[in-house]
């Protein structure tokens, strides 16, 4: 997640995520705080939302090494924008790697891992959340608009998933990169954009 500002001191709560390469990421960066002007978060896709341990950091690190180096990479393709509508938070939908990205949550969150998540599994990608809720209309279709106009990559390969930590200022700190090492399935139909983009 990421965040230009200097973290505060560490709390005990972590997540799992994936950034996205130069031309999507800086663009969805922008959106994040042309939507929420105090947004410090680095835009970004959760495999685990956040959580306590209760177990040291290495076994958790440990957890997510093992099943990275099993997982194939795959292409992640992005949709629309909605709401939901119990929170309010503003997101892209995945159209394509949704089955990919529920299959990796449901293997990490487990052991060094398990925790009980306030709601069930949905990848998407946070555009906006923590504002006015009389509000979400105006910044939806302020969403809506922004990504029309986008005309850069909605698609990338998903590669390497980041092991991240919060502090007590709510900034979030990297704390390792995990590179995916199973050979995809269908190594050809990777685009060689894709497989060049950087991050």
């Amino acid at each position: 997640m990421g965040s230009c500002s200097a973290p505060g001191e560490p709390i005990n709560q972590y997540a799992l995520v994936t950034y996205f390469p130069d031309e999507l990421g800086c663009f969805l960066d922008q959106l994040r705080r042309d939507l929420v002007l105090d947004c410090t978060a680095r835009s970004h896709l959760s495999l685990l939302p956040p959580r306590s341990l209760s177990v040291p950091q290495q076994e958790a690190e440990s957890q997510i090494q093992r099943i990275s180096r099993l997982c194939e990479p795959f292409i992640v393709k992005v949709g629309n924008v909605a709401v939901f509508p119990e929170t309010a938070v503003i997101y892209l939908e995945v159209v394509s790697g949704a089955r990919q990205l529920t299959s990796l949550h449901d293997e990490m969150s487990a052991d060094a891992l398990a925790f009980v998540e306030p709601f069930p599994f949905h990848p998407h990608i946070t555009l906006a959340q923590n504002f006015a809720v009389d509000t979400v209309s105006s910044r939806l279709d302020a969403a809506r608009a922004r990504w029309a106009e986008y005309k850069g990559p909605r698609e990338f390969l998903l590669d390497r998933v980041v092991f991240v930590r919060n502090s007590a200022n709510n900034r979030w700190t990297d704390l390792r990169s995990f590179p995916l090492l199973g050979v995809p399935s269908t190594p050809g139909r990777v685009p060689e954009s894709l497989l060049s983009q950087t991050y």
